[in-house]
């Protein structure tokens, strides 16, 4: 009897850990380079056994303290998201991260990439951000309270609308 009742304990735990949530898994190529002065998009496919909720783009310039995001959207095969251009002379580098949250609350976040910012003509396949409707639509968030009102130095304020934290 103590043995059925031991199997029957067994694979209720067996099954109970096979129906636990599991964070998204996010599958993201970055790309070697990008220009200045041209907003950027950067997508990644983005799955979960449950329903993805939410994915971010944090971003800054490459040493700054404090990251920026963007939501990324679904497009019908992956998630994207646009950054705003770097400024020339501001930004030689990018860092950034993408984050994706379930339905769950599961998280799960990309290694820290590295962008280098290039001129035109030395980067071969920049990323930009072709629509002129998400070029003109950037919506940034701060993290931080110390990020102030405005967007970060390095970046084009152009179709930009940037949301600080509440003090």
């Amino acid at each position: 009897m103590r043995s059925r009742v031991f199997t029957v304990f067994a694979l209720l735990a067996a099954s109970t850990a096979s129906a636990v949530n599991q964070p998204p898994e996010i599958d993201h190529q970055p790309s070697a380079c990008t220009v200045f002065a041209q907003p950027l998009t950067l997508c990644a496919t983005v799955t979960d056994d449950g329903q993805v909720a939410k994915v971010r783009i944090y971003f800054r310039r490459e040493g700054e303290t404090f990251y920026s995001f963007v939501d990324m959207v679904f497009r019908g095969i992956n998630f994207c998201g646009t950054l705003p251009a770097p400024r020339e002379g501001k930004a030689r580098a990018l860092e950034y991260y993408i984050q994706a949250i379930d339905d769950a609350y599961e998280t799960q976040r990309t290694s820290t990439y590295k962008l280098p910012v290039a001129a035109e003509g030395a980067c071969e396949f920049p990323p930009i951000e072709k629509t002129p409707e998400s070029r003109a639509s950037i919506t940034v968030y701060a993290t931080n309270k110390k990020q102030g009102k405005k967007l970060p130095d390095a970046f084009d304020p152009s179709g930009v609308t940037f949301v600080p934290l509440e003090k």
